[in-house]
């Protein structure tokens, strides 16, 4: 269950909790989820640890936010913080990714179901796409990059280690460019 919707539950329960018990106070209006990332899905479900080639599908929708993170600007997320990721050895136009088999276990593609959309945040939907993997699945693309995330990735901006890794994978910024670092 994403952090916005326990926010909610607990605001709901907190003001029945005060109307059942008379208080005099007025309830709690519902907390607003974090602007540096909302949590729409819990990260597994959004190509996360486990969710590598053809193991499952989810029914949760995955998510892009613009977040300031700091030491490379503005950069993509997933809705559990993740930084979102590009490889120089993909390609845009037309999409495609070269990341198959073992190295999927390492970068996550970030998965999509069919008809399924990605809730945005700061993303300009006309930049969003998909493409078709190999195995059948559909991976999420901004501006025709194909989205991956590592899979030490525990979430937080606070971890931008892998930016540059290998001199080919790199944090995305909302506008499918690499970050730089400031």
């Amino acid at each position: 269950m994403s952090r916005s919707a326990l926010t909610l539950i607990g605001s709901v329960l907190a003001a029945g909790i005060a109307v059942a018990g008379c208080s005099a106070a007025p309830p709690p209006a519902p907390a607003a989820p974090p602007a540096a990332a909302p949590t729409a899905a819990a990260p597994e479900h959004q190509g996360g640890h486990g969710a590598h080639e053809g193991h499952g599908s989810s029914s949760a929708v995955p998510a892009l936010y613009a977040v300031q993170s700091g030491p490379l600007g503005v950069v993509a997320t997933d809705g559990g913080g993740h930084l979102m990721y590009r490889s120089d050895k993909d390609s845009a136009a037309p999409s495609a990714s070269t990341c198959t088999g073992p190295c999927t276990e390492t970068w996550i593609p970030v998965l999509v179901a069919p008809g399924q959309e990605p809730e945005l945040l700061g993303v300009d939907a006309a930049l969003v796409g998909r493409l078709a993997r190999p195995e059948g699945t559909s991976q999420l693309t901004l501006a025709g990059w194909p989205l991956y995330r590592h899979r030490d990735d525990p979430g937080g901006l606070q971890n931008a280690g892998h930016h540059g890794e290998d001199g080919t994978w790199f944090a995305v910024t909302p506008t499918g460019d690499k970050a730089t670092a400031s």
